[in-house]
């Protein structure tokens, strides 16, 4: 996986930027990673339909390489399957990170999490996706919004929703915009956009020290799937 800083991270922002995603409403506390999935399809291709059949389908895929809430490979990987350029922005690029901790508190075998990680990190490759280690802030959030791109941020749940557990979950959620005072988020656990001042969402960002996030291209796709590109 490359490691240079995207081009991105050098670009002039702009006071505002506004992506018009849908929102919609995870059905378990556990698919917020599918759901982030489905309402970026929806802006990327007004056709795709947000159905609750389809969120048990992508959560099948995004689940892969983490317990319960979703990897940010199998987020990538049902985005690239569908037809969207995702790619990803690591603090970790080398281990399972915070999810081993998870998995001994679940009882997962670790020895089955490790080969799902592995695997689907492979099959990202397939679809050219690439990972590049680096921060997550809301200055580079704004940078890449202004290179129109859709961010999906890896937070903690219980930052932007008290109802969750005290302790903190990974949540994810689609950023849709900014102004310069404020951002929008799609939140699918409360199944609404959260208006959020740049100080709470620094504090929401990342999960026990680790930090994620998937940019999609905000180009319009079709309904086709997308073939895997061969290996090479």
């Amino acid at each position: 996986m490359k490691k240079t800083v995207p081009t991105a991270e050098k670009k002039i922002v702009k006071k505002s930027k506004l992506f018009e995603i849908p929102i919609y409403s995870q059905s378990e506390d556990f698919t917020s990673s599918a759901a982030s999935v489905m309402m970026v399809l929806k802006y990327l291709n007004k056709d795709y339909k947000m159905l609750k059949e389809d969120e048990f389908s992508i959560w099948n895929e995004t689940v892969y390489g983490s317990v319960w809430h979703g990897s940010r490979y199998g987020i990538a990987y049902a985005l690239a399957k569908r037809g969207a350029k995702p790619y990803i922005v690591s603090s970790n690029i080398k281990d399972l990170g915070y999810e081993r901790k998870i998995a001994v508190y679940e009882g997962i075998n670790l020895d089955a999490l490790q080969s799902a990680f592995d695997e689907i990190k492979t099959k990202i490759k397939d679809y050219e996706v690439k990972e590049v280690k680096g921060n997550v802030t809301i200055n580079t959030i704004k940078r890449y919004m202004s290179d129109n791109q859709i961010p999906i941020v890896l937070v903690n749940a219980n930052v932007l929703n008290s109802t969750v557990s005290p302790n903190g979950s990974p949540q994810w959620v689609v950023i849709k915009g900014y102004d310069e005072d404020t951002f929008y988020i799609n939140d699918s656990y409360s199944g609404i956009t959260l208006i959020m001042e740049p100080e709470m969402l620094t504090k929401s960002l990342g999960y026990e020290g680790e930090y994620y996030m998937i940019l999609v291209k905000a180009k319009k796709i079709s309904s086709k799937p997308t073939k895997a590109s061969k290996s090479k």
